[in-house]
């Protein structure tokens, strides 16, 4: 499966080789063309800014140490830590500079061109990539297991599902999330169980709660036969965009249970060809997965389906 963030991947390691394949003229539009980028790509820059909030640096802090020191003689907390260094520093050298050369500082001259190259790009840019890719893997370890569990409940589980669903008087989004919470667990998860209180609530599913990168999932219903339709949706969206605030998230999962024998379609400003259909906001990722509950026929017996379909404006449209 191509995931949302494969692409941006592989864009990483491809605009770190053309800084490598730069030349001494090239250099400086090709670090400016990589920050650019940094800068450019929502979800780059939502990732990068969750690290300087985290471990900011003022032009005093800069000034104070940029006789003293290179990158490698200092002692980071994490990954974390060293790319929010990394690019706040890179930006303050460029912006003391004046522009993107800074293979001509004295700061991070090496023996010749090609030792400053390759200093600057392991020291700075290397750790902000490092970085990236490790947020990048375990969004994908966590779009991996909800795909996985959209297809053990399309495929092994609907019946008996449907059936606890149906036969419910109440707490009908329980039932769903207990399944999910047991499957999460099932799949090494810590502490799916809970959801603890934040300012907005609670949300449905708080994973990996003991950790500074907690896992915000929200479940919602779409089943019009008890009045649960796209407002529900939209109540949903809702909702997970205050619980990642609320966590310093940029990334929010919305899984749809969906009763009916429909297809919910999102259809998005900027559509892509990759699961699941996600879509930014505020500087933020959400992804949206839909598990489909309701379908009671085989493929050679049901008949001509309806769409459902939703788009980014009505999610946002107050």
């Amino acid at each position: 499966m191509n995931y949302a963030n494969h692409n941006l991947r592989t864009n990483l390691q491809e605009w770190k080789n053309r800084l490598y394949r730069s030349t001494y003229e090239q250099f400086g539009f090709q670090l400016k063309y990589i920050l650019s980028n940094f800068d450019n790509n929502l979800q780059i820059h939502a990732l990068i800014n969750d690290s300087i909030k985290e471990y900011f640096l003022s032009q005093e802090d800069f000034n104070s140490r940029t006789n003293s020191y290179r990158s490698h003689e200092l002692i980071f907390e994490n990954e974390t830590h060293q790319s929010a260094h990394c690019y706040q520093f890179l930006k303050y050298f460029i912006e003391k500079s004046g522009n993107y050369n800074i293979h001509n500082n004295m700061f991070f001259k090496g023996r010749d061109f090609d030792d400053t190259k390759t200093k600057i790009i392991e020291e700075y840019i290397s750790p902000i990539i490092y970085y990236l890719h490790d947020k990048f893997e375990k969004l994908n370890s966590t779009i991996y297991l909800l795909e996985k569990y959209k297809k053990r409940t399309e495929w092994f589980t609907q019946n008996s599902i449907l059936s606890a669903y149906k036969t419910a008087t109440k707490n009908y989004e329980q039932i769903l999330e207990d399944d999910l919470r047991l499957f999460l667990f099932d799949q090494g998860i810590d502490y799916p169980f809970s959801t603890p209180l934040s300012a907005s609530g609670r949300a449905d599913v708080i994973g990996e709660i003991e950790t500074n990168d907690p896992l915000i999932i929200e479940i919602k219903i779409f089943d019009r036969t008890k009045k649960y339709g796209k407002d529900r949706i939209k109540d949903g969206f809702s909702q997970i965009i205050k619980y990642t605030n609320d966590y310093n998230k940029d990334v929010g999962f919305l899984v749809i249970f969906n009763m009916e024998e429909v297809e919910i379609n999102f259809k998005f400003s900027e559509p892509t060809k990759v699961f699941p259909p996600s879509f930014q906001f505020n500087n933020k990722t959400y992804y949206f997965i839909v598990i489909n509950c309701g379908s009671t026929n085989s493929a050679s017996k049901s008949g001509t389906t309806q769409e459902i379909e939703i788009t980014d404006s009505e999610l946002t449209k107050k």
